[in-house]
């Protein structure tokens, strides 16, 4: 499993290896500092990031050995606000958001098993009520997971398919709910209406559950991920973030402009096409998997 995440991370290893093979010699100089710069952005750090790494190279330029040490710990420092997600003992739902292609619903797939495995009875609401093999690929999935799965045939309505799934849970005494919601854009008024409406029929009708809002974040989108995650955070508090698609083309250092910049921590990334590539992310083996061994 840990193979797996520091194999998904060498894009983002491959690109510091080589920053720190420059900084290993004598004399740094301003070009080089333009070349390392470059290589910082193409990690999807972010400019501030980067800035933050570019003054720390510049204040330790006359002891080379330090930096990697330095850049590491400030990586590190950076993230120690981080809380592990935690599910209390009272009744959880968790809505899944995101773009479309973000992976929702694999994911939410995979956050059921993860959670059945620690002994939570889980039910799992489709409520894309846009996308028929959405509804079908997440009953797939209910069935290899041995969690209940619910959908409304009869309604296209979003939020009524999510106030059934609550009251089914109550009735069977379920302890999570996780909700796969539609992908839509940040620009689509009328369907960011829909996911404001969802929220307010949890919060208002159904008091006894705790609600988490986490977003699906494609890993390969960069920066793009930021406007997303702002969008989506003027309709519903986003609690947590998914990084998924690790494993692909993905450089992954948006982690850190996604805490720097919106304060919203990851908690999961997906490494895999797998039912079992979920990780749970943990901020020091991550700056691991950047910087050790580059």
């Amino acid at each position: 499993m840990i193979n797996s995440f520091i194999k998904a991370l060498s894009i983002s290893r491959s690109k510091f290896f080589k920053v720190f093979n420059i900084l290993s010699e004598n004399k740094i100089s301003a070009k080089d500092i333009e070349l390392i710069e470059q290589m910082l952005l193409e990690t999807d750090i972010g400019y501030d990031v980067t800035c933050d790494i570019i003054e720390i190279i510049k204040k330790g330029a006359n002891n080379s050995s330090d930096l990697k040490s330095n850049i590491k710990l400030h990586l590190v420092t950076m993230l120690n606000y981080h809380q592990e997600l935690r599910i209390k003992e009272e009744k959880t739902v968790i809505v899944v958001v995101g773009v479309n292609g973000s992976g929702k619903t694999t994911t939410v797939a995979k956050l059921a098993k993860f959670y059945n495995r620690v002994g939570k009875k889980v039910t799992l609401v489709a409520a894309d009520t846009y996308r028929a093999a959405a509804v079908e690929q997440l009953k797939i999935w209910s069935e290899r997971v041995g969690c209940r799965f619910i959908f409304n045939q009869n309604s296209t309505e979003p939020a009524s398919v999510v106030f059934n799934g609550l009251e089914s849970a109550i009735a069977k005494d379920d302890d999570l709910v996780i909700v796969d919601t539609a992908g839509r854009l940040h620009t689509s008024e009328n369907l960011m209406k829909e996911l404001a409406k969802i929220n307010r029929v949890i919060e208002n009708r159904f008091p006894q559950f705790s609600k988490i809002s986490l977003i699906t974040i494609d890993a390969s989108l960069g920066q793009n991920s930021l406007v997303q995650a702002r969008e989506f955070g003027n309709i519903c508090n986003i609690d947590g973030a998914v990084l998924t698609k690790l494993d692909g083309t993905a450089k992954g250092g948006i982690v850190f402009p996604l805490y720097d910049t919106l304060k919203i921590p990851v908690n999961f990334v997906g490494v895999g096409e797998g039912f079992d590539d979920l990780r749970k992310f943990n901020p020091i083996k991550y700056v691991d998997g950047i910087i050790d061994n580059a």
